[in-house]
């Protein structure tokens, strides 16, 4: 035992070893089991970061898909001749259908409401719709207030446009066609 004693101690006199507690341990040799420690005491911070930070791309993958179509609805509107109302709402409804019908991204059904056509001056689409917050995020924002009393977040986006631009509005020839033909006829 001795022997031994004496034996570990040169090692560590010469570096071929280091003690770690009980044990002597060469040099480079690494501690595996301190890296699974690590992983899983980090592990839950990095998902819980995770999901804090999904809740808002989501809010806002939706808005950005929902501000798309009201002016993709804008821009029908403004050139509505024969379109009935079911046409356009199916039209607005088609460019919606980018969100998955999942409840963390859209739950019930669309509001959508539009008014105008190309004889109007203004035309305008709105759209809103709910979403049921992830389970974490959802407390934060009860808390600030922006979940309703059945705990879903309400979201509304609108889009107005001008049928006519101003400077045709204003312009020598008006808005009629035959006097945009008339110039064009002019300078041939």
């Amino acid at each position: 035992m001795e022997r031994a004693s004496r034996e570990r101690d040169r090692f560590v006199v010469e570096g071929l070893v280091r003690p770690v507690g009980k044990h002597y341990v060469r040099p480079g040799e690494k501690r595996l089991g301190q890296a699974s420690v690590e992983a899983a005491l980090l592990a839950p911070l990095l998902l819980v970061g995770f999901l804090i930070l999904l809740q808002p791309c989501i809010v806002l993958y939706d808005r950005a898909v929902m501000e798309t179509a009201a002016s993709f609805g804008c821009r029908l509107l403004e050139t509505r001749s024969s379109q009935g109302d079911e046409e356009v709402r199916a039209f607005i409804e088609r460019r919606l259908e980018a969100i998955p019908s999942v409840d963390i991204f859209h739950a019930g059904s669309w509001d959508i409401r539009f008014d105008g056509t190309q004889e109007s001056e203004q035309v305008s689409v709105s759209i809103s719709h709910a979403l049921k917050p992830l389970p974490l995020a959802g407390v934060a924002m009860d808390v600030v207030g922006l979940v309703d009393e059945g705990g879903m977040h309400r979201q509304e986006v609108s889009c107005s446009a001008s049928v006519r631009d101003e400077w045709l509005l204003h312009s020598e020839r008006g808005c009629g066609p035959e006097g945009w033909i008339e110039r064009w006829n002019d300078k041939v």
